[in-house]
């Protein structure tokens, strides 16, 4: 599976504006999301014994699993990032958006768990991607969760 790399990426940061690095910054977390999702996906067909487990643990050692992918939608004050599902239903065999994982501030990078597919829950910021501790733990596989349980109040 492979996902095209937005050519804001590829800048060193120093020359990019906030707004710009919080695209970026953004992106990352995406691919975050998507390394997790493809570890638990491993984990979870490590612990079957089946053909379809054994299948789907070949496809994803040599890239050919659909699995979950995170996209960004860029409205007016937020990034949306939307979860995208692998459809096969009646041989659609497409990606299908499955719901909003979160919301970031385009302006501040301030990050919300959703409200609902078109807003934020904005009373608590979760995560703000200006904060370096923040930003490296958004962008480890290892703390973020494709689920979204993170984004909880603890």
């Amino acid at each position: 599976m492979t996902t095209a790399i937005p050519t804001i990426v590829v800048f060193p940061e120093e020359k990019l504006t906030l707004t710009q690095k919080i695209e970026k910054w953004v992106w990352q977390y995406c691919r975050s999301l998507e390394e997790n999702y493809k570890e638990y996906h491993i984990r979870s067909m490590e612990r079957m014994s089946s053909d379809y487990s054994n299948r789907e643990l070949e496809n994803v050692k040599n890239g050919t699993a659909n699995l979950i992918k995170f996209r960004m939608e860029f409205g007016r004050k937020y990034i949306k990032i939307i979860q995208q599902d692998y459809d096969t239903f009646r041989d659609r065999n497409e990606y299908k958006d499955g719901g909003v994982h979160s919301f970031v501030n385009k302006n501040t990078g301030e990050v919300y768990k959703p409200a609902s597919w078109k807003s934020p829950h904005t009373k608590y910021v979760r995560f703000d991607l200006r904060i370096i501790s923040h930003r490296e733990k958004l962008h480890d596989p290892t703390f973020t969760d494709w689920a979204g349980g993170y984004l909880y109040l603890r």
